[in-house]
């Protein structure tokens, strides 16, 4: 029993290791990726801005169907079931973006 509890011990511990690392590797990862974004926005601020919605919605949408919220409260976090802040704000970029939506806007 004491050897179970050492061998589950040990484990925890190298889980806790392994987490501790992800979460390092995730931090530095969003740090690169948020200084490549303000590069391009600092080198050519109008670059890509034509089709730039599109992808970045179908993006989004991709993130959603692997289960990752996409919502302000709960950005990247995994998901347990449906989110209803991750659905209203597909549901606002789908209407923002749709061409209904644009020429309403105009009328």
């Amino acid at each position: 029993m004491e050897a179970k509890m050492h061998a589950l011990l040990a484990e925890m511990q190298e889980l806790k290791y392994d987490i501790r690392h992800m979460e390092q590797e995730n931090d530095r990862l969003r740090q690169e990726l948020a200084a490549c974004y303000s590069k391009i926005a600092i080198d050519d601020p109008d670059a890509g801005t034509a089709g730039k919605t599109g992808v970045a919605f179908s993006n989004l949408l991709e993130l959603y169907d692997q289960d990752f919220h996409i919502c302000n409260l709960y950005f990247g976090h995994r998901r347990g079931g449906e989110c209803l802040f991750c659905m209203a704000f597909l549901r606002r970029e789908r209407d923002a973006s749709s061409p209904e939506a644009k020429s309403a806007d105009l009328e």
